[in-house]
This record gives structure tokens, C-alpha cells and sequence, in this order.
């Protein structure tokens, strides 16, 4: 009696096995943002036009003559940092393609959308990052509300939002693999929607084609949890739990767009792989 041949090892990681190659790639992609950045020049360059990017806007606030609107646009801005950081890996998975290392990528033992998706993880550390200075630096200036009990809750939720972008961003990868011209466009047309949709500078839509568009983005359910949080420190579980549904919902697009993505560049020749 023979035994059939068992499932390829390959085919079967083990969750300790994932996350040593995704330690990895997101080491890789450390020493990536190590080239781009120094301290010094992070935050006295990077973080310091971020900052006048989200004081822009409350002062926009203050111009309408309202300390409320003016805490409004100063929280939004501050924290969807985060998750606007995360869409860089629309550009660096473009970057691999135009560099030559994505063949190298393909070819490997690991899982191409595993590798290309911690090999970006840095945008995310970015973003969290950024959007904490920029949230701590407009409590100390302007009148915007901080429950400071709250603030573990509130950088649980803004992971959360950044994750769902990023998973979103895999999708324009995937999108931008096929188009490399058009991984700018992709990502300002994500930026200019998650900035007038999402709540960040006004209301939620209700109604109408632009709330279903909100309904689906990784922002508006979650930036809603933190201004709950930000104003009496109460978590609001079900907006938290709808910002995790939509991640996970972008999550398995993102695996899917970008996996397709790679596949049509090998086919149509725009790869050689010798």
C-alpha cells in the first residue's frame, strides 16, 4: 500500500514561519527607509511639513471663526496622517518593478504578495509615527480635545485605520503593476476621496452614493471611534468593530488585486524572470 505524496511544505507555513518572513521584509524595507531619512533630516524636514500640512487646515478652522471647527479639522488631519502614509507603498511596489528587484521577489521561496506586503510596512511605522507627533503637537496648541487615558485606545484605532489603508494601497498595486504611470494618480485620487469623504474635514455623507463610498473606507468608522475617544475616552465597539470589518475586507482584496496584478506582469513580458 502506497501513500499519496503529502501537501508541499511550502504550501503550509506555519504562523512562526510567516512572521520570521515578514521580520524580514520588514527589515528590508527599515534599511530602505534608512537611505531616504536621517533623523535629522525626519523630523526637521519630513515631520515639520506634515505638521504645517494639518496647521493649514485648522487654520482654515479659525478663519470661520470657531474654536469647535477649528479642533475638528486639526484632529482629522492629524490623525489620517497614518493612514495617508501608508498609500507610499503604491510607489516603492512600483519601485520594485523599475528597479529590477521584483524578479528577484518572484523567483524567491517566499510568497510574492507576502513579500512585497512586509517589504512596505515601513509607510505604515511612518504613519503612526507621524500622525502621534502631529496629534500630541495640536493638543499643545490648539483646542483639540485629548482624553489622555484614551490615548493607548486612540493609537489602537489609528492602527487599525492605517492597516485598512495600507490593504487598500495593495489593491492600487496591484492596479499600478499593470500601469506604472498611473501610481500617482491612484494615489492622489485616494487622498483627495479619504480627505472629503471620510470625515477628516467634514461630516460623514448619510445619504446617497458618497455614504456607501464612506460606508467602505478604512477611515471613517475608525477616525469616528477616536473623536468618541479624543472628546470623554469612551470606546465605541461597534465603530471599532466596523473599522476591523472593513480591514479585513480590504485585507483579502488587496491579497487578491495584487496577486493578479504580479501574475499579469510575468504573462504579458513586462518581467523576464531569466
Amino acid at each position: 500500500m502506497t501513500s499519496s505524496p503529502g501537501p508541499d511544505p511550502m504550501a503550509r507555513r506555519s504562523a512562526g514561519a510567516v512572521l520570521q518572513l515578514v521580520g524580514y521584509g520588514a527589515l528590508a524595507a527599515y534599511q530602505d527607509y534608512r537611505a531616504m531619512f536621517t533623523w535629522r533630516s525626519w523630523l526637521g524636514g519630513w515631520v515639520v511639513r506634515l505638521l504645517c500640512q494639518v496647521l493649514f487646515f485648522a487654520n482654515l478652522g479659525q478663519l470661520l471663526g470657531s474654536p469647535g471647527q477649528q479642533g475638528y479639522l486639526a484632529l482629522g488631519n492629524a490623525v489620517v496622517l497614518g493612514p495617508l502614509g501608508a498609500l507610499g507603498v503604491v510607489t516603492s511596489t512600483v519601485g520594485e518593478l523599475r528597479s529590477g528587484t521584483l524578479q528577484f521577489l518572484l523567483i524567491s521561496r517566499t510568497p510574492p504578495f507576502l513579500a512585497l506586503a512586509s517589504r512596505g510596512l515601513h509607510w505604515v511605522t511612518d504613519g503612526l509615527l507621524t500622525s502621534t507627533v502631529a496629534l500630541l503637537t495640536v493638543h499643545l496648541l490648539l483646542p483639540v480635545p485629548l482624553h489622555w487615558a484614551a490615548l493607548p485606545a486612540i493609537l489602537g484605532v489609528n492602527l487599525l485605520m492605517t492597516l485598512g489603508v495600507y490593504c487598500l494601497a495593495l489593491c492600487l498595486s496591484g492596479a499600478a503593476l499593470r500601469k506604472p504611470e498611473s501610481r500617482m494618480y491612484l494615489t492622489v485620487a485616494t487622498t483627495i476621496t479619504l480627505l472629503l469623504v471620510a470625515g477628516v474635514n467634514t461630516p460623514v455623507p448619510r445619504s446617497g452614493v458618497l455614504a456607501g463610498i464612506a460606508a467602505v473606507l478604512p477611515v471613517s468608522h475608525g477616525l469616528a471611534a477616536v473623536r468618541q475617544l479624543a472628546l470623554d475616552g469612551t470606546l465605541p465597539a461597534t465603530l471599532v468593530l466596523q473599522e476591523a470589518l472593513v480591514l479585513a475586507g480590504w485585507a483579502a482584496a488587496g491579497f487578491l488585486l495584487l496577486t493578479h496584478g504580479l501574475r499579469h506582469t510575468v504573462r504579458s513580458g513586462a518581467l523576464s524572470l531569466r
